[in-house]
């Protein structure tokens, strides 16, 4: 797993890492703290896209690599 999600998502905190998780799925309640939010976007695993964040394709790698593992 040497993709640049990966590593990023790696040094993430297991909280971050839940947000990240929420943030990939289709919930309806999709809210993750501000200080989350702005750590995952200085990483580039989310964006902020038509007012709403949301992940990026490395986030979304990141995650798929982990649920495939």
């Amino acid at each position: 797993m040497g993709s640049k999600g990966q590593s990023c998502f790696e040094r993430l905190t297991d909280e971050e890492q839940a947000s990240l998780r929420k943030l990939c799925t289709c919930l309806a309640d999709r809210n993750i703290p501000d200080d989350h939010a702005e750590k995952l976007m200085s990483l580039g695993l989310v964006e902020l896209t038509c007012g709403d964040i949301g992940p990026t394709s490395a986030g979304r790698t990141a995650i798929a690599r982990l649920k495939a593992a």
